[in-house]
């Protein structure tokens, strides 16, 4: 068993590289890849948020926060890259993701100062 556990303990790091060679070997423009993975990161949130209310009948708000977060930063990502910068557009994403983090803490911290009442 401590074979197996150490057999995936740099997996991450693999992936990582195999991802990176991918990139290298190919040239695929590396700006495409990020907003491909962070949509992929979207898919699963809302996939997950499905499962959830699904199995539970309730929806976790922090997939949604999180999912709305990600994409925040996927629209941010490629308005940075844009030629023409929009600051005032800019400045907006940075204010939503602030926002939505504080919101993200405050659900978690209610929902476990719930669980533990």
């Amino acid at each position: 068993m401590s074979r197996f556990k150490n057999l995936f303990l740099y997996f991450d790091i693999f992936v990582a590289l195999l991802i990176f060679g991918y990139i290298l070997y190919f040239k695929v423009d590396f700006y495409r890849v990020v907003m491909l993975i962070l949509e992929l990161i979207v898919i699963i949130e809302l996939i997950q948020m499905l499962m959830v209310f699904l199995t539970r009948q309730r929806i976790k708000i922090r997939y949604m926060v999180d999912a709305f977060i990600i994409y925040v930063i996927r629209e941010l990502m490629l308005s940075l890259t844009e030629s023409h910068k929009d600051f005032k557009l800019i400045a907006f994403y940075l204010f939503l993701i602030l926002s939505f983090f504080f919101f993200r803490y405050l659900a978690l911290k209610i929902t476990y100062k719930e669980e533990r009442d």
